[in-house]
């Protein structure tokens, strides 16, 4: 019984004591997973990241060849658009300019001299060709006067045949002797003469009208010469000549001018002028840098991102820009590059390749930051 007693009783204490090693176990191995997990989620959700700040940035460059003479303002300072940066000076430019003004004026001097000469010229031309075209026009007018009458002339004799044969065809319906007696002439004496001064004023009438003619022609050829004389004075005294060496040269020398207004050197817009690459003195060719203009209200911040948390970088997600003083802003994706590159800060994870990411200010203003340092972005 004894024996029976302590077989029956080895199982009831053996079983309580594997439950308790089981159930710790367990209990530890939760614990860590539990531990683990929230530490991987922590690291991949609050992981920091490094960027560094940057700003749009303009180039100031010379357009034109040059010494520079000055600068008129000082590196860092804050400029708006079209302020006056710098002065280039050109000992070249300004000699060539002085040279070019008195070549312009030596010309104009020219030209005013062969318009007076031009004018006297066509003035006794004119006063000539004027004289025959008033005296072809008053003779024109003669005529027309002389063609008027002998039309009117033509056309009385006209009617006096046709009275004529009028009365004569009355008088013999009243008395039939008489047509016996007119039938012995073919034509009537008195008709005759009607018709003699008829064709005779008809005559005169072609006459005067081909002398309209002749005059009408010798005004247009007149009118002729004189339009053609008004080019053609000019032409001779070679007026048109210096115009055109006049029109070049001034158009010369406004390039020269404008050139040397492009020597004094401004600003393409708003921000602080900074890296001043020339010095006073020094010789510069045209579209060589002079300095970097920075725009520093349209900041922004790099930050390199492994790509195995790019996930949480989405186009528009919003982040956290811890700024070297312990300020906090909020920042907007706004671009993700399509390239990875190497990183050598120490946020790089297990040697996983970055991309540049640009984060973009939103939300109250970001504090002032030198440009190129560093920014903490949390997401």
């Amino acid at each position: 019984m004894t024996n029976n007693q302590q077989e029956s009783s080895q199982p009831e204490t053996l079983e309580p004591v594997c439950s308790r090693y089981l159930l710790l176990g367990i209990g530890l191995l939760s614990i860590g997973l539990g531990v683990t997990a929230n530490h991987w989620l922590y690291a991949t959700s609050n992981k920091q990241f490094t960027g560094t700040l940057n700003v749009e940035t303009q180039t100031v460059r010379a357009p034109v060849n040059g010494v520079l003479q000055s600068w008129k303002v000082e590196e860092g300072a804050q400029v708006d658009p079209h302020s006056f940066l710098c002065m280039l000076i050109d000992g070249n430019l300004e000699y060539e300019i002085q040279s070019q003004q008195r070549e312009v004026d030596r010309l104009d001097a020219r030209l005013k001299t062969l318009q007076a000469e031009v004018d006297v010229k066509m003035h006794e031309h004119l006063r000539t060709l004027d004289g025959d075209i008033y005296a072809t026009e008053l003779q024109s007018a003669n005529l027309l006067q002389e063609k008027f009458r002998l039309q009117l002339e033509e056309e009385a004799w006209r009617d006096a045949i046709e009275q004529k044969n009028s009365n004569d065809q009355q008088l013999v319906a009243i008395n039939p002797l008489q047509k016996e007696q007119n039938s012995t002439l073919l034509i009537p004496l008195e008709q005759i003469d009607l018709l003699l001064k008829e064709e005779s004023a008809i005559n005169k009438n072609e006459v005067v009208t081909a002398q309209l003619e002749i005059c009408k022609q010798r005004l247009e050829k007149l009118k002729s010469q004189k339009d053609s004389l008004l080019e053609k004075v000019p032409q001779a005294a070679g007026l048109s000549e210096v115009e055109i060496q006049l029109k070049q040269a001034v158009a010369e020398l406004e390039v020269q001018k404008s050139q040397l207004q492009q020597q004094q050197v401004y600003s393409t817009g708003q921000g602080t002028i900074s890296n001043f690459r020339q010095r006073p003195g020094d010789k510069i060719q045209a579209g060589e840098i002079l300095a970097d203009l920075y725009q520093m209200d349209e900041a922004f911040v790099v930050a390199n991102v492994p790509c195995s948390v790019m996930h949480q970088f989405e186009l528009n997600s919003t982040v956290k820009c811890l700024f070297p003083n312990g300020e906090t802003r909020t920042g907007v994706v706004t671009h993700i590059a399509i390239k990875t590159q190497e990183d050598s800060s120490s946020t790089r994870w297990n040697n996983d390749p970055s991309v540049p990411v640009r984060i973009e200010q939103t939300g109250a203003l970001w504090p002032s930051l030198p440009v190129g340092g560093h920014v903490g972005i949390i997401r």
